[in-house]
């Protein structure tokens, strides 16, 4: 794919970036050594990110390649959330930087909320328009499509439906997690929020689900392949919306039930507090996450029926909560126990990598779980759920790790371009470069394997 307009302003904007930084070292005195101490641990921290990042990629290449094809399927799988989840955070985060720049300086509180539930709304309406349009249902000219244009569509719709699903997400998690800073800090009003921001997302859903049924029988009287797809993947991110909000809502109240301060809504904590958590507290929070799971699978094995969008909903509300439990824990092991004072770019990536590790050493314990004759479609069902969670688990990790240096650059330029400005261009940046090579060239193999496993289901039934 070529490259956009804004990836070619990245190496531009870098190219400031350091003409800046070497301006800046020139100073000499006790400035100069305070530059050269920043130096060193930014060094320091470009080295691990290097390190990290090529380690991270070269073991991409071992577990694609992998003997075993369901192993193969979860690794591009991780792949894929990964970098759609890395894509979705760093756009909000930008877009909101922004908006927060513009809308919330010197604002009261409920005027804070006020506008952060407006920003939620702006993006699931535009999540809903658009898969409307991708799809075909809306705009499109009726007429049979072929197999290769169904494709097209399918591959644009899935990809789109992806990135402003989880876009949708984290505008929930940001809009709910403002109410959730408001309401009296107990955990237990601040646990309702949880339930709240599923019960209103769920009806937002239902307004949905209703437009669509509309929207398809207006036309002929039927449901055509085209509107039945734009259905399938509209309640699947919907449902993956919910997922992400309510787990990392009720995962903040835990954490909050746990050491005693609520974090803010991004989830993030003072450094001081950060370092303050025990090993029982992170062994406590990683319990937790685990008994979440192990509770679900239960279920999956002895409850097997199941409700229309509830029984997904809160399957992904439970994997996703494993995830943040297992995100949070190793972040606060890794402030206690190594990264007592510095909690910069180097931790970030420190606990980036060692949450890759372990989750893909997860998923390759599930692929072995997966592979029993025992395991029925129900449990491979919560199998996958785990290692969407997972991927989502990891892109979010490189994500704050990035977060991290594209601050430091903000910083860096922040005499001569605002922060919010600086973050939107190399966000804008990051994704067209990413997002294209996502969609033409992984998102293709993870639908095929969809394609497969439906073939398989229908020759197995």
């Amino acid at each position: 794919a070529p490259l956009r307009a804004p990836a070619a302003v990245l190496p531009l904007l870098l190219a400031a970036v350091a003409l800046e930084v070497a301006a800046k070292a020139d100073g000499g005195g006790k400035a100069g050594e305070e530059q050269e101490a920043i130096f060193k641990a930014t060094n320091a921290g470009i080295s691990v990110m290097l390190l990290g990042s090529v380690s991270f990629m070269m073991g991409l290449f071992y577990l694609t390649n992998h003997s075993d094809r369901d192993m193969v399927k979860y690794s591009w799988q991780v792949i894929s959330t990964t970098i759609s989840i890395f894509s979705a955070v760093l756009l909000f985060q930008a877009v909101n930087g922004v908006v927060e720049k513009v809308f919330l300086e010197g604002a009261s509180e409920s005027f804070e909320l006020f506008v952060s539930m407006v920003h939620f709304l702006f993006w699931f309406v535009v999540l809903e328009v658009a898969l409307a349009v991708i799809s075909g249902a809306i705009g499109g000219d009726g007429k049979e499509k072929s197999k290769e244009a169904e494709e097209k569509i399918e591959r644009r719709l899935k990809c789109y439906a992806i990135l402003l699903g989880h876009i949708t997400g984290f505008a929930a998690i940001n809009a709910f997690g403002v109410l959730q800073q408001q309401v009296p800090r107990t955990v237990l009003t601040t646990m309702l929020i949880a339930p709240i921001a599923w019960v209103v997302v769920y009806l937002l859903c239902g307004i949905s689900d209703h437009y669509r049924h509309v929207v398809s029988m207006s036309d002929d009287g039927a449901i055509d392949k085209a509107e039945r797809l734009w259905d399938e993947v509209t309640e699947e991110t919907e449902d993956d919306v919910i997922g992400l909000a309510t787990s990392f809502l009720f995962i903040q109240s835990i954490r909050f039930w746990l050491a005693g301060d609520l974090p803010n809504s991004e989830g993030e904590e003072p450094e001081d507090e950060q370092s303050a958590h025990s090993i029982g507290k992170c062994s406590a929070l990683f319990a937790i996450g685990v008994l979440l799971v192990a509770c679900e699978f239960v279920r999956t094995i002895y409850a097997r029926k199941t409700i229309p969008r509830f029984t997904p909903q809160s399957r992904n509300i439970i994997m996703m909560c494993f995830a943040w439990c297992l995100f949070f824990s190793m972040d606060w092991l890794l402030c206690r126990t190594i990264f007592v004072l510095d909690h910069g770019m180097i931790k970030q990536v420190t606990l980036a990598l060692g949450l890759t590790t372990i989750s893909l050493t997860a998923i390759w314990f599930l692929d072995k779980i997966s592979d029993m004759p025992a395991t029925g479609d129900q449990v491979d069902h919560a199998i996958r759920a785990v290692v969407r969670a997972l991927g989502i688990l990891i892109g979010f990790s490189w994500e704050k790790a990035f977060d991290s240096a594209v601050a430091s650059v903000s910083d860096s330029v922040a005499s001569t371009v605002p922060p919010q400005v600086t973050k939107l261009v190399m966000a804008l940046a990051l994704t067209s470069l990413v997002v294209p090579a996502w969609r033409h060239y992984i998102l293709p193999t993870i639908i095929e394997y969809e394609r497969q496993e439906e073939e398989e289901a229908e020759a197995d039934a």
